[in-house]
């Protein structure tokens, strides 16, 4: 997906990856845990906030705008906290946690029971939205107009593993018997190796990708996976993790840290506007030419934030059941019996509990 870090290992893999991973990124990883964010870097110390590190999943975009507007409104630090911003650097928010140098990372939920089964002791606490808006994307112009179309034709991917068996399963909800999946691992952007030709379908965000693509003269077709899973398709876009390590020994931190980053997303869904605003406040060299990507992905993404009542972060076994009952179906675990749903995520470090 042109704005998640997907993570290149099977899940059986990944363990034995994060070893080497960890060596390898621990200086870089502990250099980036030292940006802070601007408006709490220099005082910080004298007003005694603990730091709170968060790794981000992709370069600045509007997923992100709860993080800088809770940064700009005070947020973290009525809380007591220090927002130690790491900006995405190519190590998979799963690596950072396992290796104890960050303590939220966003991650995409699929990969959650999957590597939990593999032996990662992580897991959500905070679904970043309250709406899927994933989609399988064509280009407008092409003649594709259903899923079952695109069985046996080439997918742009990212590697991750949930990608098969969950796009299998649409293919055979638009009714194809026998799926047939090929994918080649993009290192650039989806929307641009469609509009290349390079790939027949790939992966998007509904309100972000579409939208950028078709700013910069790529008109897309969705079809929006919830539309072919159902209810399998409850899980959010994104969701920020910590280690059950973290979670059991130092929730205060992690309780704080998100009663803010909740303020913030709350706040941005309300004031859309001033939340694009301070995004590219404080990422002026990645967003200062970006305005009007920034204001339309940002006007479509901000209300999926919430949900009915008006709060954010939730999540439920129902956001993770479906998705791993797919994933078992499709032979994601080896064998093994994946975890219930209830260990992939909690709610109560949120403040609505």
């Amino acid at each position: 997906m042109s704005r998640r870090l997907r993570v290149l290992a099977s899940p059986l893999l990944l363990v034995v990856l994060l070893g080497a991973l960890v060596a390898a990124c621990g200086s870089s990883a502990s250099s980036a845990s030292s940006t802070s964010a601007p408006s709490t870097t220099s005082t910080s110390s004298a007003r005694g906030l603990q730091p709170l590190r968060i790794a981000l999943d992709w370069t600045p975009n509007v997923d992100f705008l709860g993080i800088y507007v809770a940064i700009k409104n005070g947020y973290f630090t009525q809380e007591g906290i220090n927002p130690v911003i790491i900006p995405y650097s190519g190590t998979a928010g799963e690596t950072l946690i396992q290796s104890g140098k960050t303590d939220l990372a966003f991650t995409y939920p699929p990969n959650i029971p999957a590597y939990r089964a593999s032996g990662l002791q992580y897991r959500a606490v905070a679904g970043l939205s309250q709406e899927n808006t994933i989609a399988l994307a064509v280009l407008q112009s092409s003649p594709y107009t259903s899923p079952a179309q695109l069985s046996g034709k080439l997918y742009g991917g990212f590697g991750v593993p949930s990608d098969p068996p969950i796009i299998k399963s649409i293919f055979e909800a638009a009714g194809v018997k026998d799926p047939v999946y090929h994918e080649v691992v993009l290192n650039g952007s989806a929307y641009q190796a469609l509009a290349a030709k390079r790939v027949a379908y790939t992966t998007m965000f509904g309100g972000i990708d579409d939208v950028t693509a078709e700013l910069q003269g790529a008109k897309l077709r969705l079809f929006p996976i919830r539309n072919y899973l159902g209810a399998a398709a409850g899980f959010p876009d994104d969701s920020l993790a910590a280690s059950d390590k973290e979670i059991s020994t130092d929730p205060t931190l992690l309780r704080h840290g998100l009663a803010a980053l909740s303020e913030g997303y709350i706040y941005a869904a309300q004031h859309p506007v001033e939340a694009e605003a301070d995004l590219i406040q404080y990422n002026t060299t990645a967003l200062a030419h970006s305005h009007n990507i920034i204001v339309a992905t940002g006007n479509a993404t901000a209300p999926t934030f919430l949900d009915a009542a008006g709060q954010w972060g939730s999540l439920s076994d129902a956001s993770f059941a479906g998705i791993t009952q797919i994933m078992a179906q499709g032979g994601l675990f080896d064998g093994k019996t994946p975890p219930p749903s209830s260990d992939d995520y909690t709610n109560s470090l949120l403040p609505q509990g």
